[in-house]
């Protein structure tokens, strides 16, 4: 069964105790205080200075702490802190404080004790007697019936049992049972007086389940069965000094504070107790508190000597002096992660997180806090190279450590030292900024300023990188190009971009295993150098790069920190892997790397340093908040110790990493949902909740517990139902979401802490938005069956209409039924005499047209689209010569047929009765005749019809073919080629004058000619794929396709290209075509 920790209480110099211990104290008293004076001596006159300084993370008011006094720290189990201060209770949530007081609901007074019980509730003693409870929410002031503390509680605690005990410093002890049920039922039971003692200091469950408690007069035991206290007095505890503490370890040993004597410890296994004081190390005899940390090391709290921690039979002391913020501990408590709070007196919160990161800084003997180079000589020396020369620390006792100097006043040129470097003879090879490049020879002890090396570098020349290789060659890089130097021969040279180089301005050096060295230039990427062939190679995958660092790692890839983007990593000069912010580095501006025995790599930013985990593919992270107080890493700053140890060299000094004492395992963020807000309206934390469909905006605030690094924990979101994936990776702790559609939603988030684990189920709150009254179900169903019964209703009263007016249409159907059919036979009748008309107008036109072509090799495509045709061929011989032509009159069906009967005739009376033989006189004369024919004068002639021709007329005893047209043309093929002979522009009738002259041709023919007069009927024919026209050019294309066929079979072959255009369209106009061979 769970034992929750008690605490502890502090007891104040003042404090008496009971009289039949004074004699006893007086006794000793003389003894007591030479001892003491005898420590204090002793511990003023050691050598001052820890050499180091250890890491603790600090709340204070500043950071949002209520005040700076925190008596009582617990975790909740939705792993808030909750800290009593003398202003009352602080909630802390890894990110803010919530401060609670008297206007919350809180009783008066500051809060000494806090207690979460198994229900949930957060019960809180406060000084001067007030209880509080916190549930549901809010806070409530708790009155015990028939007690009043009227003095502070120490300590509240759950005894495993169901009891809640209330321990106070004048009213003795409080028993609450039933305290989970409803108030009527609680059972509250006092001790206090000769029974037990009023003033009760602390308390703890021990593994028995007895309830100790420690009083002014002893400790007290609590026995079950008789319901009452005895005193609890092992053989060897003291009975001098007042106990103030007492906690059980998990080996079942007691151990027992007191006010000014030390520390007692009862061991199980001897049943002996062993006593720690000043004089084996304690950093006081004034215990004020206990606890045990999951590792199973003894917290020792003192009022005024901050605390001694125990761990088997080593001791070690916190204090001001090595990092600690207060002397004076009141309570500690181990969080959900492993770390260790601590509430001080004065300071707020401290917060130890372990020592793997430990500092030193100018108060641990550093010369400068710019850290720019570190090394260690075979001496046992710690070298710095600083902004200020070097410093030489040797760690030599507990408390004391030696350091030297060397700066600009007695040694160097250039107080800034950027590089230290060891050949193989253990000599340092130490280079600076602007002031040459020195080394320090061990063997005598010297500093040699090599004035050959130094002749290779210009006067005030940077030197931006320096590596030794294994042939003791040193290769210095500079702002101008690379310097290399063989130390034993005393001979070297400098290359630029002239020599290989990828560029002058040398970014970093660095020279692995294989004995290859790796060349960094700024902007333009690495240069790769094999010392076996004596060959520069620039490679080409890295082109525009700025490499600050480079590292080896155990499959002997090379890692490349680069100025702005981040990590690459090659292999056989191809990348193989890119890490940048979005795969969690701290900034893309690498500044170091460094391989531990692991194969871990650390990469140190200008925002604090990475730990990348190739394995496990993770990347954990250290700022200020978990030791890396450095924050920006120095350039190639790191050394890794021969004992294991990684160092650092930041702008704040030199941070020493022991991954041994790394407590970063994989732990999954503590990820919750603290506040779901609707309509900005705070709501319950109910999954399943129904909202109405107006009350569509919602907002969640999240967050992750993380003392461990509450800086870089990231969080993703995701609203199912709404949202298709995760959102990218944030900082933010609340996510709103507006104008949601009526549906089922699940917010889920989740969190990345800084040991780069992301929760494997995230954190889940479900709702619903349920749709409008007009869209639910229900409504529906109602809506369709009112509409059905409506429905229904209409239709039946439609169908008894229908029914009625159906009888009346029938009867007016059949009356109109009757009309119809006789009106029918009336048209049917007309119809056939207007068609016998027609057919017998059609006769008429047939036998005015010649029945036979009188002219040899010569065809007539003649194709009217109706009965009868405004289109008509004629023909004609007199006085030896041979007239033909192509008229299309206006329209087509009977006007046409009317206008080429006028045509036909007048064409006959002009050359029979006339003689006039020339086409264009005749042309000329059957435009008069058709104007006074149908009366056409001027514009206001309501008749605009007229015609369009081609006439030509053949004399065959010359060969000559005169030719006159009206808007129609004549076409005339020889030799596979077609000439085109232009009608004049005006049509026979409609607007042309009665008076117009119209053009004559003539062409001599040549045996074999073909010549065609046409209508606009076949090129105007609508067919084909896309329903267009046929077009005059392609009538030409056909018509030059099949001159050299025989007329007959040119009729053919065009009126089989007509079907084939024409299917699936109707014949829109007349069609003639005349063809004639000569």
């Amino acid at each position: 069964m769970k034992r929750p920790d008690t605490g502890s209480c502090h007891v104040h110099a003042e404090k008496k105790n009971r009289t039949d211990h004074e004699k006893g104290r007086r006794l000793c008293i003389g003894t007591v205080w030479l001892k003491a004076a005898v420590i204090i001596l002793a511990y003023l006159f050691s050598p001052n200075a820890s050499g180091q300084t250890y890491f603790f993370d600090n709340y204070g008011v500043a950071d949002g702490l209520s005040q700076s006094t925190v008596y009582k720290i617990i975790q909740d189990r939705h792993h808030n802190l909750w800290l009593g201060t003398q202003s009352g209770v602080s909630v802390f949530d890894g990110m803010a404080f919530q401060n609670y007081s008297t206007e919350d609901g809180l009783a008066i007074n500051g809060v000494r004790a806090i207690c979460e019980t198994p229900d949930g509730a957060v019960w809180l003693g406060h000084t001067g007697g007030g209880i509080s409870r916190f549930a549901d929410g809010k806070f409530r002031q708790i009155t015990l019936p028939g007690v009043n503390p009227a003095s502070d509680i120490t300590s509240i605690f759950e005894d495993g049992k169901g009891n809640l005990w209330i321990l106070t410093a004048g009213a003795g002890a409080i028993k609450l049972t039933g305290y989970t049920g409803r108030e009527s039922d609680w059972n509250i039971v006092q001790f206090k007086g000769n029974e037990l003692s009023d003033q009760i200091f602390g308390g703890c469950v021990g593994k028995d389940g007895g309830v100790y408690l420690v009083t002014d007069i002893g400790i007290k035991r609590f026995i079950d069965s008789l319901n009452r206290f005895s005193t609890y007095q092992p053989e060897g505890l003291t009975t001098y000094f007042t106990k103030t503490c007492i906690l059980e370890d998990r080996r079942g040993d007691f151990w027992f504070g007191t006010y000014h004597g030390g520390l007692y410890r009862l061991v199980k296994k001897d049943g002996k107790f062993r006593v720690y004081d000043i004089r084996d190390g304690l950093s006081s005899n004034w215990i004020s508190t206990l606890h045990e940390d999951p590792a199973g090391r003894i917290w020792v709290g003192t009022w005024g000597g901050g605390i001694t921690v125990i761990e088997g039979d080593s001791l070690a002391v916190y204090n001001t002096g090595n990092g600690l913020q207060d002397d004076k501990i009141w309570c500690f408590l181990n969080d959900a992660e492993g770390n260790l709070l601590i509430g001080t007196n004065e300071q707020g919160l401290s917060i130890h997180k372990g020592n793997a990161f430990v500092t030193f800084g100018t108060r641990d003997g550093l010369h400068n806090p710019q850290v720019w180079a570190i090394t260690k000589d075979a001496l046992g020396y710690y070298w710095f190279g600083t902004s200020g020369g070097i410093t030489r620390l040797k760690a030599g006792t507990r408390r004391s450590v030696q350091t030297s100097y060397m700066d600009e006043k007695s040694h160097f040129l250039n107080n800034q030292v950027r590089f230290l470097q060891k050949d193989s003879k253990g000599n340092i090879w130490i280079g600076t900024n602007g002031g040459g490049i020195y080394s320090y020879q061990f063997n005598p002890e010297r500093l040699v300023f090599d004035p050959i090396l130094n002749s290779l570098l210009y006067k005030d020349l940077v030197i931006t990188a320096l590596v030794i290789d294994r042939k003791d060659q040193l290769w210095a890089g500079t702002n101008e190009g690379l310097v290399y130097y063989e130390i034993a021969n005393q001979k070297g040279d400098r290359l630029t971009r002239i020599n290989g180089l990828a560029g002058n301005e040398i970014s970093s050096l660095f020279y692995d295993s294989r004995g290859i060295l790796w060349i960094g230039a700024r902007g333009k990427g690495i240069t790769r150098y094999d010392d076996s062939r004596q060959q520069f190679t620039v490679l080409r995958s890295l082109e525009n790069l700025t490499p600050r660092c480079m590292a080896e790692d155990k499959e002997h890839r090379l890692w490349i920190g680069t100025e702005g983007q981040g990590v690459y990593v090659l292999e056989a000069d191809s990348i193989v892997l890119h890490l940048s912010e979005k795969e969690g580095l701290l900034s893309n501006l690498v500044n170091l790397l460094g391989v531990d025995n692991s194969g871990n790599i650390y990469i140190g930013t200008n925002k604090g340093l990475n730990k990348f985990l190739p394995r496990e593919g993770r990347m954990l992270t250290y700022t200020r908040r978990n030791g890396f107080t450095g924050i920006e890493t120095k350039s190639n700053a790191l050394y890794s110790d021969p004992a294991g140890y990684i160092w650092f060299g930041t702008v704040n000094g030199a941070v020493r990493y022991s991954p041994g004492l790394d407590s970063s395992v994989r732990r999954e963020p503590f990820t919750h949902i603290r506040r779901f807000r609707v309509n900005y309206t705070d709501y319950p934390l109910t999954s399943g909740i129904h909202l109405p469909w107006y009350n569509n905006s919602v907002i969640f605030d999240y967050n992750s517990v993380s003392l461990s690094n509450p800086d870089v924990v990231m969080y993703q979101i995701m609203l199912q139902g709404n949202d298709r994936d995760w959102q990218p990776p944030t900082r933010q702790t609340t996510a709103s979401y507006s104008a949601l559609s009526p549906g089922k939603y699940v917010f889920l988030v989740k969190a990345r802490n800084a040991e780069g684990i992301w929760n494997s189920q995230p954190a889940a709150f479900s709702f619903q938005i349920l749709p409008p009254f007009w869209k639910r179900w229900w409504f529906i169903l109602l809506c369709i069956a009112a509409g059905s019964t409506s429905i229904v209703a209409y239709i039946k009263v439609r169908e008894r209409n229908l029914l009625y007016e159906k009888r009346l249409l029938e009867e007016k159907v059949l009356e109109r039924t009757q009309e119809i059919t006789r009106k029918n036979q009336e048209l049917a009748s007309k119809n056939k005499d207007i068609t016998d008309s027609i057919r017998y107008a059609e006769r008429i036109q047939r036998a005015m047209l010649p029945p036979d072509v009188p002219f040899p090799e010569t065809f007539v495509l003649f194709r009217p689209k109706a009965i009868v045709s405004g289109d008509f061929y004629w023909f004609m011989e007199e006085e030896g010569l041979q007239l033909m032509a192509a008229i299309d009159c206006t329209g087509h069906g009977v006007p046409g047929a009317f206008m080429s009967i006028i045509g036909y005739h007048t064409l006959n009376k002009i050359v029979r009765e006339d003689r006039i033989l020339d086409p264009a006189l005749i042309l000329k004369n059957l435009n008069i005749t058709v104007h006074n024919a149908l009366r056409q004068k001027g514009d206001t002639s309501p008749i605009s019809d007229g015609m369009d021709m081609s006439l030509a007329v053949y004399d065959p005893a010359r060969r000559i073919l005169t030719f006159a047209g009206a808007v129609n043309p004549i076409l005339l093929i020889r030799n596979h080629e077609i000439t085109e002979l232009k009608g004049d522009r005006y049509p026979i009738g409609h607007v042309t004058p009665a008076d117009t002259v119209f053009t004559n041709h003539e062409l001599l023919l040549q045996s074999g000619d073909m010549i065609y007069l046409f209508s606009d009927g076949y090129a105007d024919q609508f067919g084909g794929p896309y329903g267009k026209k046929f077009k005059p050019i392609h009538l030409k294309e056909l018509l030059l396709k099949i001159h050299d066929k025989a007329p007959g079979e040119q009729q053919v072959l065009l009126n089989q290209t007509l079907e084939e255009w024409m299917k699936g369209f109707e014949q829109n106009d007349d069609i003639l075509i005349i063809g004639r061979r000569f």
